[in-house]
């Protein structure tokens, strides 16, 4: 009635009775205690209260178009955010491919990133403070506990021994642990469940570990190499960023001990943010291309990744 001006013309627009009009003017009336329309001999027109209440509803309307709009540019992947974590690692390669593609197909969702160790991006998770994270373990130390949570494993990314370029066992092809016995380690990690991957691959060979420098900077450990003071087991994914002046080959051990599996993890529920089924169908992509690339492992058996609920 407030866009008509008429009581016989506002029926007439909303398809509804004349005395179904006035029955819910009536309602409405008792509802909120005060008169809404004022009827005389010239017909009826709205009340100050009337022309109020008509003022928020239209502003009422106009935020529930807007919010549908912007839903549905949401799950178009026009708009909204992703904000995903990962482990320090994954910037070498992985992380800044799946972003950049990320980016080009869905230049209006605003991307960040934060690093953090599979512990840390769990609890993240939990408290939905990012929407998806990359994660890992060992065979030999499991990870952290994925209840309430999917996860897709991605790839397994096998530990490569670095040494530095005049390394008395740099010219072979590969390199069993047990001959590292003698040799001063830098740790690519230093807190954490799998600060234990290294020393308990080494007990197996025979040893202990003489760790001289720890640190989850990748760069970091690749420089402590090339300057002599240590060897140390370096990712496959982070190979394609390996400085020149350290050599990195292959590494003989019993088992996948020094094997890790890597995957994607993010909140379990039936419905899913289309921008984090984006990124994991990205990920997965990007994980084809390093696996055919000959640089990271497929999944058991050659498999698809599996995607499991916890």
């Amino acid at each position: 009635m407030g866009r008509h001006r008429s009581l016989s013309a506002a029926p007439e627009a909303l398809a509804y009775t004349p005395s179904a009009i006035s029955q819910q003017i009536a309602t409405l009336e008792r509802e909120v205690g005060v008169g809404l329309v004022e009827r005389n001999a010239r017909g009826a027109v709205l009340t100050d209260a009337g022309r109020a209440l008509v003022r928020h509803a239209d502003e009422i309307l106009g935020r529930m178009a807007a919010a549908q709009e912007e839903l549905q540019a949401m799950v178009g992947l026009e708009s909204g955010r992703l904000r995903l974590g990962g482990f320090s690692t994954t910037g070498a390669v992985l992380v800044p491919r799946a972003v950049v593609a990320f980016r080009a197909r869905h230049p209006g969702v605003e991307t960040s990133l934060v690093e953090l160790d599979p512990e840390e991006a769990v609890s993240e998770l939990r408290a939905r403070e990012i929407d998806l994270a990359l994660v890992y373990e060992f065979p030999v130390v499991p990870g952290p506990a994925l209840d309430g949570l999917d996860y897709v494993h991605l790839l397994d990314d096998r530990l490569n021994i670095a040494l530095p370029a005049g390394h008395r066992l740099a010219s072979r092809k590969r390199v069993r642990l047990a001959d590292l016995a003698d040799e001063p380690w830098v740790q690519g990690v230093y807190r954490g469940a799998t600060v234990a991957v290294l020393p308990a691959a080494c007990r197996g060979a025979g040893f202990e570990p003489k760790i001289v420098f720890r640190s989850d900077d990748h760069m970091a450990v690749q420089s402590f190499v090339a300057a002599g003071l240590g060897v140390a087991v370096v990712p496959q994914l982070t190979v394609p960023t390996a400085r020149p002046d350290i050599v990195i080959r292959p590494l003989e051990v019993e088992g996948d001990l020094l094997t890790r599996r890597v995957g994607v993890a993010m909140p379990a529920g039936s419905w899913r943010p289309p921008a984090v089924s984006a990124m994991v169908a990205i990920l997965d992509e990007v994980c084809t291309e390093l696996r055919s690339d000959g640089r990271v492992r497929r999944s058991p058996n050659g498999a698809k990744p599996r995607r499991r609920r916890y």
